[in-house]
């Protein structure tokens, strides 16, 4: 394997450890290894004249291998080694994962719809095309390659049914190691690791790197085999093997202890994030838990209506505001208030945020009772148009004829002044409602954002954006601007209002803060963000439906985190026949604002029901990230 200038070479480090390393002196087996920084790692094992290659190529120069050895499935990272398979190069895969390589047109067909109501909360780089899976191996698995014996440990984490490589050349010890460790104690990212966290029986929606017991666990695993050198399927090589995976564990930790010390789940979950931090932490006492936020009553206020996660503002004439529409049964509640003269109309809705628990029925309650709605302008689109999104929870129901607001803007309703806050707190898409009555109390409505136990960012796929007036920083900025001293908090999950104080207002920055500088040791990223907000880079629409042979339009936005203006090169990929106009873009994009690189997309003629796959490269800096985010074109003719 040769590099290309722009490669960063580290065989030179292996071979200096083979001459002069721990391993002089030992018997020589007549392999060699050979590594390559690019995109993607790539080592080629070398015996007798033939090669064996962990992750692939990326340079595109290797013409023929026996054998290629994947660790996981994602698809930024299994490019490296598609063309060396298509070729005739035998592929090693996870058995855990198999589908993952060989199913990938079923998943996309059915995540059409799946990705609605999605509460499972999955990474989505999976393959666009299939890739033939020769071997499938297991933890305990020995796989020989010109007598040369490779041993395959199971190390789940940064995907659920990961692997890792273990063989010895010239007397070292190397661990092909997948996504398992970034450099020197370092992790990719966390989104990838949100998911269900079983003996604590809590769902993959509110399982925030629900994965990383597991992680650790594995880099244990992979420390007990006493490997020399380790070899990520991206970043440099580690020669300190035991100092990495203790210096990431501890940093990993670190950042656990943060999260959950001032958690919004404690709140609902109470004893079974004890749990949460014995599997991390191995002890609950590691935890400096954020008093509770005092519980002011045991019920909202007379002028309150709770109706399941709903809450019904009543004036004194006995007109009704709504807060979220979820469900039927909200609609049916609100029709018996009005049968019954508890209320003697509707007169408006107001949208906390596009989750579907929150939003599902509020089209039917606009069409049945002809009231208007509101949100912010920032939540508006996804709104009324959510099969232009991937994010969690979604409706696939829009809602008509929003009235989108101004962040601020104050309604005069009966007795009340009603304004409305942009709000990104549980989501990057989210509002609250302040409803100060006459000479009375003001309560903020503020959809899931808090709890008396601290902020509800259980979710890594919602977007919970660090930063001075980003996030919950902008909302702990507003609970303080906007909420009179005497003011109450009211999360439509939780019966009772509640109230913080001053210093725990105080104490959540100050934990944020801390996380962001945790974070920036745990990440390689040059940016806290792109380690936590999975969507920095998304296609616009995510899903559409075209007629076959029909051109359509698509946008790859991306958010720049950086603080300084920053170039990124996009270029699209697709099926077979997928014509692009043009397929690559570059962009420059300020400091902290997003921009889209515009295509037209035809996708390839085919029968009705296809789905066909768009991926985007985009690169920046030092950084290429391969088929990076995704795009479901639905296809159909005519006849449909």
């Amino acid at each position: 394997m040769r590099s290309s200038p722009k490669i960063s070479i580290r065989g030179y480090v292996l071979l200096w450890l083979a001459l002069c390393g721990p391993a002089a002196g030992r018997p020589v087996s007549g392999a060699s290894v050979t590594f390559v920084r690019d995109a993607v790692n790539g080592v080629a094992i070398h015996k007798a004249g033939h090669t064996l290659l962990v992750y692939g190529d990326p340079t595109g120069q290797v013409d023929n291998a026996d054998m290629v050895l994947f660790t996981h499935h994602r698809r930024d990272v299994v490019w490296a080694g598609r063309s060396l398979v298509d070729g005739g190069a035998a592929s090693v895969v996870p058995a855990g994962e198999v589908a993952e390589f060989t199913r990938v047109a079923e998943f996309w067909s059915a995540f059409t719809q799946k990705r609605f109501h999605d509460y499972q909360q999955q990474g989505t780089k999976i393959l666009a095309e299939p890739l033939a899976a020769i071997r499938l191996v297991k933890g305990g698995d020995v796989i020989v390659w010109q007598d040369l014996p490779i041993r395959v440990l199971d190390t789940p984490g940064y995907t659920r049914g990961a692997v890792s490589y273990l063989v010895e050349v010239d007397g070292l010890n190397y661990a092909f190691v997948g996504d398992l460790i970034y450099g020197d104690g370092k992790l990719f990212d966390l989104y990838s690791l949100q998911d269900a966290i079983p003996e604590a029986q809590i769902g993959g929606y509110h399982g925030w790197a629900g994965r990383l017991g597991d992680l650790l666990q594995s880099l244990r695993n992979v420390k007990a085999q006493r490997p020399d050198i380790l070899i990520p399927a991206r970043g440099p090589e580690i020669t300190n093997p035991d100092e990495a995976i203790d210096r990431l564990i501890e940093r990993a930790q670190a950042v656990y202890a943060n999260y959950l010390s001032i958690n919004a789940g404690r709140w609902f979950f109470r004893e079974r994030y004890d749990i949460l931090a014995r599997r991390i932490l191995g002890s609950a006492n590691r935890i400096d838990w954020m008093p509770y936020a005092a519980v002011i009553h045991d019920k909202p206020p007379d002028w309150i209506i709770p109706i399941h996660n709903s809450r019904l503002l009543v004036a004194q004439d006995k007109s009704g505001f709504l807060v979220d529409c979820g469900s039927r049964a909200i609609i049916e509640a609100v029709k018996k208030l009005l049968a019954d003269g508890t209320i003697r109309s509707l007169d408006g809705l107001f949208i906390t945020h596009y989750h579907d628990d929150h939003t599902d029925r509020a089209f039917e309650l606009v069409r049945d009772l002809s009231c208007p709605v509101y949100a912010c302008r920032p939540s508006a689109d996804i709104l009324v148009h959510p099969r232009r999104y991937r994010l969690p929870a979604l409706t696939d129901n829009p809602i008509a004829n929003l009235q989108a607001v101004a962040d601020g803007e104050q309604i005069r309703w009966r007795e009340f002044d009603l304004t409305m806050i942009h709000f990104p707190g549980q989501t990057i898409y989210h509002d609250a409602l302040l409803a100060q009555k006459n000479g009375g109390q003001a309560i903020l409505f503020l959809g899931d954002s808090f709890t008396p136990s601290g902020i509800d960012d259980y979710c890594l796929l919602n977007r919970n954006l660090l930063g001075e007036d980003r996030g919950y920083f902008h909302c702990l900025d507003r609970l303080e601007d906007i909420l009179p001293p005497e003011g109450l908090c009211i999360n439509q999950h939780v019966l009772e209002p509640f109230r913080f104080r001053p210093d725990q207002i105080e104490r959540m920055r100050r934990t944020l803060r801390e996380r962001e500088i945790l974070l920036a040791d745990l990440f390689p990223w040059p940016e806290v963000n792109f380690g936590i907000d999975e969507r920095w880079a998304r296609f616009y629409p995510y899903g559409q439906t075209v007629k076959s042979g029909q051109e359509a339009t698509v946008e790859v936005r991306i958010l720049n985190h950086l603080d300084t203006e920053q170039t990124y090169a996009v270029r699209l990929h697709g099926p077979r026949d997928c014509q692009f106009q043009p397929d690559r873009r570059e962009l420059s994009i300020p400091a902290g604002q997003e921009a889209a690189a515009v295509f037209s997309v035809t996708p390839p003629a085919e029968d009705g029901g296809k789905v066909a796959v768009i991926t985007a490269d985009v690169a920046f800096g030092q950084w290429d990230l391969r088929f990076w985010c995704e795009a479901l074109i639905e296809i159909e003719t005519d006849r449909q």
